[in-house]
């Protein structure tokens, strides 16, 4: 293992960072959405047809879980190599949700395909107007630098 391999690229500054919740941004979920997403994915679930108001779950998914403004950037490329969705209740073709992303985590991995590589853990809680917490989705970014993993002989 390299002396450089060693030393952490995590700093206090990116440690400081987690649990820091950003500002609320508001996800109406749209009908024509919801609609779109279910004839892609060929849900006949009567749930969520048309005019029963319910949305599916997934049409939280076409926001994609925005991560956190102050996400740090530690190495040059990232890689999305997980995602967690967990619903706490229906919401209804309209509703109007608040977001509020951040950094739930980051941790180090050394050695492996990509070498010395960061990962970066951000979640978006998804809260209705009376701030209960109805969707949240926990992204795992995977950072690595392609000149530095054959430097250190990562393959």
């Amino acid at each position: 293992m390299s002396e450089q391999e060693e030393q952490s690229l995590i700093t206090d500054e990116h440690r400081a960072i987690i649990g820091v919740r950003g500002e609320p941004y508001p996800v109406i979920v749209a009908g024509e959405h919801a609609s779109r997403m279910r004839d892609i994915l060929e849900d006949s679930d009567p749930r969520w047809a048309d005019g029963t108001g319910m949305a599916p779950p997934y049409a939280l998914a076409s926001f994609g879980g925005r991560p956190s403004r102050n996400m740090p950037f530690i190495l040059p490329n990232g890689l999305l190599t997980q995602q967690e969705w967990r619903f706490n209740r229906p919401f209804r073709v309209g509703e109007e949700l608040q977001a509020v992303a951040y950094v739930a985590d980051i941790r180090e991995r050394l050695g492996g395909r990509y070498g010395h590589s960061v990962l970066v853990t951000s979640a978006v809680d998804y809260l209705d107007s009376e701030g209960n917490v109805v969707a949240s989705a926990l992204s795992m970014l995977t950072q690595f630098d392609p000149a530095r993993a054959k430097k250190e002989g990562a393959e």
